[in-house]
């Protein structure tokens, strides 16, 4: 296991993620649509995923307007369960990056949840522990842009800018910022990976699933991915 804390950023895996997805919350089952990352070892990628997923739900109109996706671009693209193997041998022994990381760990750990209960009826947590760094809470903490988003950042520190709102493109610049970030706090003495998870106010990680136990009617419709209607009784007046 590679010690995080005293190892500096060249010497480490490094994987910079991003998501795009339905809407802004996965605890109401919206869903990742498109994941791009890329793998950097001593800063020259090693890897790279850039993929839509179908996502079993619509599109948020207003997501859409963001990022662009529609229902349309995501009919016969593979679900998360298809390509999560792949996804996990990229981040593999890796520092995570991404900006707003929180966001991102929080989606890609339910995501993994949605996979192990569609296969083993069973809660088990993603296949990684890794420790996330966020380009976002460092530009809030140590420098001073006026805006924070990734395309303001992105242009105040002289990064060619893609297409925003499209998860590959996003991931470029970002590893683009961090460097350009990592070589500014390396001169204020923040110089290992562990100076720098402190300088953003401690190690992000993926939340941990939440012990649910479902019914066995619940857990063979989401293995068999079938539909399944709930209906509620009770005291209409309470």
């Amino acid at each position: 296991m590679i010690d995080f804390e005293e190892s500096l950023p060249s010497d480490i895996p490094i994987v910079v993620l991003d998501t795009e997805t339905t809407g802004l919350f996965p605890g109401l089952g919206h869903r990742i649509v498109e994941i791009g990352a890329i793998r950097m070892e001593n800063w020259r990628v090693t890897g790279e995923i850039n993929q839509l997923i179908q996502p079993d739900r619509k599109m948020d109109p207003r997501s859409t307007a963001v990022n662009h996706i529609t229902d349309e671009d995501l009919v016969g693209k593979p679900t998360f369960i298809e390509i999560s193997n792949d996804l996990a041998a990229l981040m593999d022994g890796a520092l995570l990056v991404a900006h707003n990381a929180a966001f991102d760990a929080e989606f890609l750990g339910m995501e993994y949840v949605i996979g192990n209960y569609a296969v083993n009826g069973a809660g088990s947590g993603p296949p990684l522990a890794n420790p996330w760094l966020c380009t976002l809470l460092l530009a809030r903490r140590h420098f001073y842009f006026g805006r924070n988003n990734l395309g303001h950042i992105a242009h105040k520190l002289g990064v060619r800018m893609g297409l925003a709102h499209r998860a590959l493109n996003d991931v470029y610049m970002t590893a683009e910022v961090l460097k350009r970030m990592v070589r500014e706090l390396g001169n204020q003495r923040l110089k290992t990976v562990g100076d720098l998870l402190h300088a953003q106010g401690g190690a992000i990680f993926i939340p941990p699933p939440a012990a649910i136990d479902l019914p066995d009617l619940v857990n063979d419709a989401l293995r068999k991915r079938q539909p399944l209607r709930i209906l509620y009784f009770g005291d209409t007046e309470n």
